[in-house]
């Protein structure tokens, strides 16, 4: 859940987990990197290569010297499948400096122009990669659309084309997602299919079903390679981490319970003032527990827009606590803004180490505390209409 590029770059290849393949025997393939760098300044002395899931090139992927805007890559791979690689000019696979690359057998010709991340790719060895380009045709369409309406005059002031804008680019997280899948579904044999279905059911962004599905129309070959076998222990990993996690969640839920004090704490708004949760006392506060990168919480923000302004002169407020890190605070007042959250914004910006989180038990957002007039949490995760009903009660 966790700004609209920063969405689009992690639907575009989902490499959220990294996990050591075991060994087997595998005839493998060789491959060649030509790389070119044009209109680029300053001219790196030299790219990196890192492959994204270790044990799959017969040596470590190393550095290769950049002479007059050229260099090259050549190896060999352990499996017979196109597998993921990130191209750096800083040895950082998720810089403004890189680009990832389905390596596949053959030649890959690759230029990059105007930055290391802009590429263009063709040569016998492409074929995966451009299938996946392919997957993503959808998204950087309507990616190039929305940031054409984003530079309009229209936009600026117009808040209904804001919300519309709004709406389509939490979408396209989900639609990326969707693209790769049915891509996977329904092209088992394709080059880039093997690890694109590794990296999705790896992600945990899909169902069982859809991961079901996936595994079942791989090939016999894919199963008895490499990512095949991964692919079948991902499910055993993530049910024994899930009970591991159910387990935390548990003990952190029992943190706040209904019926006791609300542990006091202050952090700082918008501008910079200190404030209090006890300042709140007297009235029905919902504290809200969200951040500008969580899409529920930014789906959730107009339900809690409508009951702050239905209650709101009855004696119920909202003090929304933000998860967001200092780097981000720049799209946390954003995000204020775009949802009409016009309570009481407050944040230390530590991200996750958010200090009132931690004293509440928050290890997943969006989550909210109601607390009651004398400072005693009456109702905890009320969304929807569950919200609404909660509060209609109250102020009958």
């Amino acid at each position: 859940m966790k700004n609209l590029k920063k969405k689009i770059k992690a639907v575009g290849l989902i490499w959220i987990s990294v996990f050591t393949l075991s060994a087997n025997a595998q005839t493998g393939f060789t491959y060649k990197i030509n790389g070119k760098l044009q209109n680029i300044n300053p001219m790196p002395e030299k790219m990196y290569m890192k492959v994204l899931l270790n044990g799959l090139l017969k040596k470590d992927a190393d550095s290769t010297l950049v002479k007059n805007g050229e260099y090259t890559f050549t190896g060999e791979l352990n499996v017979d499948e196109a597998v993921v690689v990130s191209i750096s000019a800083d040895g950082k696979e998720n810089s403004t400096h890189a680009y990832s690359l389905y390596l596949d057998k053959g030649e890959l010709n690759v230029i990059s122009n105007g930055a290391i991340k802009n590429i263009t790719v063709s040569g016998s060895g492409a074929t995966a990669q451009l299938e996946h380009d392919q997957i993503l045709k959808g998204i950087e369409k309507e990616k190039a659309e929305l940031q054409k309406i984003v530079k309009t005059e229209d936009y600026k002031t117009n808040q209904q084309l804001q919300a519309e804008v709004l709406k389509r680019s939490r979408a396209l997280a989900g639609k990326g997602l969707f693209d790769m899948y049915t891509f996977v579904r329904d092209n088992p044999e394709k080059r880039s299919t093997p690890f694109t279905a590794y990296a999705l059911i790896s992600s945990g962004l899909i169902g069982q079903p859809g991961q079901d599905t996936i595994q079942q129309r791989l090939p016999a070959r894919l199963k008895a390679d490499r990512l095949g076998k991964e692919i079948a222990h991902i499910q055993v990993r993530r049910d024994s981490l899930a009970k591991v996690a159910a387990a935390r969640r548990q003990e952190e839920a029992g943190k706040v319970p209904i019926g006791i004090k609300a542990p006091d704490f202050t952090q700082f708004d918008v501008n910079n003032k200190a404030v209090s949760l006890s300042s709140f006392k007297g009235k029905y506060v919902l504290v809200d527990f969200w951040a500008s990168w969580c899409m529920p919480c930014r789906a959730e923000n107009p339900n809690v827009v409508k009951a702050y302004n239905k209650y709101k002169d009855k004696g119920f407020t909202v003090l929304g606590v933000s998860l967001d890190a200092q780097s981000a605070k720049t799209a946390w007042l954003k995000a204020i803004a775009a949802d009409g959250l016009t309570w009481t914004q407050v944040s230390d910006l530590k991200g996750w180490k958010n200090e009132a989180a931690a004293q509440y038990g928050v290890s997943s957002i969006p989550q909210n505390f109601l607390i009651d007039p004398s400072g005693v949490v009456v109702g905890k995760n009320l969304r929807g209409e569950e919200l609404n009903a909660k509060l209609a009660t109250i102020f009958k």
